[in-house]
């Protein structure tokens, strides 16, 4: 288990090298396209080049990112929080490229934009890559984003299901165990969405509990344990034993027959 807490002690640093870069490299108000007209580069940046974390990458800050041939892509995550949509209707191309590289993309949407008119690309984006996306604004946006990078803590995805549903009923994850080792314990992450788009009044009600099968342990949300809904999504985390097996039960209500999707995530160490 050493090797454990060695590698969750690494993954804790770089998600506070990530949140220390963000605090220190604030967007500049005065920057942007000074219209509402015109759709986010957000593609063209992803394809050609991104920001690499200072931690790893000390003397280039910037390198190519799915064309480079210096650092391998596998398994990498990406996030990505979008106030201006872009304008782009098939993004295919750069899917199927992240999927190769099995590249996983997060991206916290504002549903207030500041410009462009397709959001649902980004939403596919992440859908196809196993990551997911969020809609919220405000302080929703800001703390859904904070928990979305805290998936840094515990990066190995372990679950990543996705249900088209509609009205009422409950899913139901089939039992499952974590890599944590047995006789030990350790946080786990996970994640709910609950709509494809932003946030309407189509969707009425949302609770799950995360079990363990022989009846010990029990996380349940809403709960005074459990976080809150921040805009389509609720990301919490708890302590799972590599000894026990769990279920996860969903139970969903909206008052309509459209089709929604529901995603769920959960990583571990």
């Amino acid at each position: 288990m050493q090797n454990g807490l060695v590698s969750a002690e690494i993954h804790v640093k770089v998600w506070r090298s990530l949140s220390d870069s963000l605090n220190s490299h604030l967007p500049d108000p005065s920057l942007g396209y000074g219209n509402k007209t015109t759709g986010s580069n957000l593609y063209t940046v992803l394809k050609v080049c991104t920001l690499l974390s200072q931690l790893l990458f000390k003397k280039k800050t910037f390198q190519t990112f799915l064309n480079n041939r210096k650092v391998s892509l596998c398994g990498a995550h990406v996030f990505i929080a979008v106030k201006r949509y872009p304008d782009e209707s098939d993004v295919s191309d750069i899917i199927r490229q992240l999927r190769t590289n099995h590249v996983i993309v997060y991206i916290a949407v504002d549903s207030i934009p500041s410009g462009g008119s397709n959001s649902a690309t980004l939403y596919e984006m992440s859908y196809q890559t196993n990551g997911y996306s969020l809609f919220a604004t405000g302080s929703d946006l800001r703390y859904a984003f904070e928990w979305m990078t805290a998936i840094l803590q515990t990066p190995y995805q372990i679950i990543a299901q996705n249900f088209v549903v509609s009205e009422s009923g409950r899913i139901e994850v089939s039992a499952f165990t974590t890599p944590i080792p047995t006789g030990y314990a350790s946080p786990c992450f996970f994640a709910t969405t609950i709509q494809n788009h932003t946030l309407d009044n189509s969707f009425v009600s949302m609770n799950y509990t995360i079990e363990s099968t022989d009846g010990s342990y029990v996380f349940k949300f809403p709960s005074q344990d459990a976080l809150p809904l921040f805009g389509t999504a609720q990301t919490d985390f708890s302590t799972l034993n590599g000894s026990l097996s769990y279920k996860w039960t969903i139970d969903y209500h909206y008052d309509t027959d459209a089709p929604q999707i529901i995603q769920l995530r959960m990583y571990s160490h």
